[in-house]
C-alpha cells in the first residue's frame, strides 16, 4: 500500500488541506475552493475528484473537518459537497461532481453564529445527521448521514448527543465507522474555557485544534510523522491548550513535524493585533514552537508573504517561525512551486524516516493533482494526476 500522505492546497489566504491514509481513507480539514477562472488559481475541485474514492460513481471524503466557520475555511461547501439525504444522491449531482461527505466533524461553537452561506449549509446537513440521531432513524449510522461533535455546546444543547462527543484530551482512531491502527487523532480544542472567557469578537480563537498521528507500522515505538492542524486558533486559545496539556501530562501531544501556522500565517498566533502595539511574541506561543521536532515544518496557507503592514499574512509573524525552523523549513503554498504561474499544491508522504519533503513537480497542466509527491530528486509513483 502507499504510504500516507497530507496535502496543502494553494487557496490563498485560506485553508483546504487532504490526509490520505494507506487505505485511501481520506480527510479533508476545511475548504476554501474558489473560482478557477482567473489563470493564476489551481482548481481545487478537479484535485479532489481525482483525490477520493467513488462509490457506485459517487465520488465521497471519509471525513470533512470543519475548524470554525469563517468563509476562507468554508468557501465552496455550499457548491461542491452534497448535502441531504444520501439515498436522494441524482444523476445531476454527479454531473456536478458533487462529494459526498461519509462523516461531518462538527463543532458546536458553528452553531452560535452564521457569518455565511456556507457556514449556513454546514450547520443545516449537521442538523439534518444530529436529528437522525434523536429520532433513532436506522439510516443514522449510513455513509452520508455520520457525525461526529467535536467540544463543548454553547447556547445550543447537544448534551443528548453526547454519545457522538469527543472532547480536549481525547484521541480518536475511528473515521467513517473504520478502525485505523497507524493513524489517529488527539483532540486539544475548544476548551470549556472558550466558552466562558471569549466573545464573539473571539470566534476565530474557538477553532478545532488538533494533532494528527501518523505510523507506517504497528511495531514503531514512535510516530512517523506529527501534523498540527489549528484553523485560525489564536495565542489565547494556544495558552490554553498549552496549560491543559501539560497539566494533564499529554505534553506528547504538543510534538510536531508539520505546523500549519494558524489564521495564514497572522501575528494572532503570537500577540493581539496590530503587532505595531504588540510587538513581543508572547512565551507561550514560542514555547508552543519549542515541542518541534527534527527537520520540523510550517507551512503558511495564505497569499505570498511580502514585508508590508499586511496581517494575514504577517511579516513579522514569519520572522518568528523562521527563527524557529529555518528559511529552508518555512514553506508558503502560494510560492513553495509554482508551475506556468499557477501555485501548486505542497504534498508531503510519510514514511518510516518521517515525512518527506515535497519535490518540486514538473507538470505543466493547471491541475498537477498527484505532482509534488515522492521524496526529493526521485520520479514520483503517484503521477499522472491520480492521487
Amino acid at each position: 500500500m502507499p504510504n500516507p500522505r497530507i496535502k496543502y492546497f494553494p487557496v490563498g489566504n485560506g485553508d483546504t488541506s487532504l490526509i490520505t491514509l494507506e487505505d485511501k481513507t481520506t480527510i479533508i480539514v476545511d475548504c476554501n475552493i474558489r473560482n478557477c477562472d482567473e489563470d493564476d488559481v489551481y482548481d481545487v475541485k478537479e484535485d479532489l475528484l481525482k483525490s477520493v474514492q467513488f462509490d457506485y460513481g459517487v465520488p465521497y471524503v471519509d471525513v470533512f473537518i470543519l475548524t470554525h466557520g469563517d468563509q476562507d475555511h468554508c468557501r465552496g461547501f455550499k457548491k461542491h459537497f452534497y448535502q441531504g439525504v444520501p439515498e436522494n444522491y441524482s444523476e445531476s449531482d454527479k454531473k456536478d461532481g458533487l462529494i459526498r461527505v461519509d462523516a461531518m466533524w462538527f463543532s458546536p461553537m458553528i452553531a452560535e453564529q452564521h457569518s455565511n452561506d456556507d457556514e449556513d449549509a454546514y450547520q443545516q446537513e449537521a442538523e439534518r445527521r444530529l436529528a437522525l440521531h434523536r429520532k433513532k432513524d436506522p439510516r443514522k449510522d449510513n455513509p452520508g448521514n455520520r457525525i461526529k461533535i467535536i467540544g463543548y455546546d454553547g447556547n445550543a444543547d447537544y448534551k443528548d448527543l453526547d454519545h457522538l462527543r469527543a472532547v480536549p484530551g481525547e484521541i480518536v482512531s475511528r473515521f467513517n465507522d473504520k478502525d485505523q491502527s497507524l493513524f489517529s487523532v488527539f483532540i486539544h480544542a475548544p476548551f470549556k474555557e472558550h466558552l466562558e472567557t471569549l466573545g464573539d469578537d473571539k470566534k476565530n480563537s474557538t477553532s478545532i485544534v488538533f494533532q494528527g498521528r501518523f505510523k507506517n507500522n504497528l511495531f514503531q515505538a514512535d510516530f512517523s510523522t506529527l501534523a498540527m492542524f489549528g484553523g485560525d486558533s489564536d495565542h489565547t486559545s494556544w495558552s490554553i491548550i498549552l496549560e491543559k496539556t501539560k497539566k494533564y501530562k499529554n505534553e506528547h501531544a504538543l510534538k510536531w513535524d508539520l505546523f500549519l501556522s494558524p489564521h495564514h500565517c497572522s501575528w494572532s498566533f503570537f500577540n493581539d493585533r496590530p503587532q505595531k502595539e504588540n510587538p513581543d511574541p508572547n512565551k507561550t506561543s514560542l514555547e508552543v514552537l519549542d515541542y518541534r521536532r527534527n527537520g520540523a515544518k510550517v507551512i503558511a496557507s495564505s497569499k505570498k508573504i511580502e514585508d508590508d503592514d499586511n496581517n494575514p499574512p504577517h511579516f513579522e509573524a514569519k520572522r518568528e517561525y523562521v527563527k524557529k525552523v529555518t528559511e529552508s523549513n518555512f514553506l508558503n503554498t502560494t510560492t513553495y512551486n509554482v508551475v506556468n504561474g499557477v501555485p501548486q499544491p505542497i504534498v508531503f508522504e510519510v514514511t518510516t524516516q518521517g515525512v518527506v519533503k515535497p519535490k518540486q513537480s514538473e507538470g505543466t497542466a493547471k491541475v498537477i493533482g498527484g505532482a509534488g509527491l515522492g521524496a526529493v530528486n526521485s520520479a514520483s509513483k503517484y503521477g499522472n494526476g491520480q492521487v
